[in-house]
């Protein structure tokens, strides 16, 4: 395998990495405005929730969208999603072995 074919994978993998990263936190932050704006009694504050809790979940979806379009996220295959993520797992492994 040649140096440039190298750089494209290490590249997809970082993309991914961060992806994921990304992906995660936007569903931290929708579940986090959702208790949020349960919990408030300002309707101003709740207003407030809402309006981010719209945004993360647009978030979200972009987030979710660009990791299906580029086979980082198979949300609508779960075997294939399972073979991914054990091939990932797998990978880790052997960096740790070495």
């Amino acid at each position: 395998m040649g140096i440039q074919e190298n750089l494209k994978r290490a590249s997809k993998q970082r993309d991914e990495l961060i992806a994921t990263d990304l992906l995660v936190t936007a569903k931290s932050a929708v579940r986090a405005y959702a208790v949020a704006v349960t919990e408030t009694a300002s309707p101003e504050v709740r207003k407030v929730l809402i309006k981010q809790l719209n945004q993360a979940i647009e978030d979200h979806a972009e987030i979710a969208d660009y990791m299906i379009k580029n086979d980082m996220y198979m949300a609508y295959d779960i075997e294939k999603q399972l073979k991914h993520d054990k091939e990932k797992v797998d990978k880790a492994n052997e960096l740790i072995k070495k």
